[in-house]
């Protein structure tokens, strides 16, 4: 019976420093070079239409989505519907410097937390753009650490890496969409 009690006691001890040593945030870059213009590459993040054919979250999680506000402005939405036609999230522009940087954040049902992200865009010449990919989610506990346990943070991650890879298919020729399908150009 010891045996039990000191088990149970290291499994305590254990899930404390978890909770204490993990860090609630997130935080990672990631960068893609496209060969396109930065206006492109620009508008196929502003533009919540665009976006929509080249990420990788609509196709991969099986939601659907639509633009609410004014498409490629600060406060644009694309929000987020289930399966079952629930609204569950969305992701808002809140910040954009022309040719330079695209920045949402988002909200969505679920543990607290409070991601955002940001598409830095560095021309490097007429046709080509370096796309720099920053996300953070501040956490709350115990979510902090059951979200790295259960590999939600690593999935989001492998995810964001997809819409860097959505977006350069998007943005070059022959312009796909995430799923390979021709894309529909916006017409501003």
């Amino acid at each position: 019976m010891l045996w039990i009690y000191m088990g149970l006691l290291g499994f305590a001890i254990g899930l404390l420093v978890a909770l204490v040593a993990t860090p609630r945030v997130v935080e990672y870059v990631e960068s893609e070079t496209i060969e396109a213009p930065v206006a492109s590459v620009y508008d196929a993040i502003r533009y919540q239409f665009s976006l929509m054919q080249w990420s990788a979250w609509p196709s991969t999680t099986g939601s659907a989505c639509k633009v609410e506000r004014n498409d490629g402005e600060v406060g644009a939405q694309t929000v987020f519907f289930d399966k079952k036609g629930q609204r569950f999230g969305y992701q808002e522009i809140t910040q954009l410097d022309p040719m330079r940087l695209v920045a949402f954040k988002l909200e969505s049902k679920g543990p607290p937390h409070v991601p955002t992200l940001a598409f830095h865009l560095v021309p490097i010449d007429d046709c080509r753009t370096q796309v720099i990919l920053d996300f953070s989610n501040d956490i709350s506990p115990p979510f902090h650490v059951l979200l790295r346990l259960f590999g939600v943070v690593k999935w989001t991650r492998e995810m964001h890496v997809k819409d860097l890879d959505g977006l350069k298919r998007f943005c070059e020729p022959p312009h796909r969409t995430y799923t390979g399908e021709p894309a529909q150009q916006y017409a501003a």
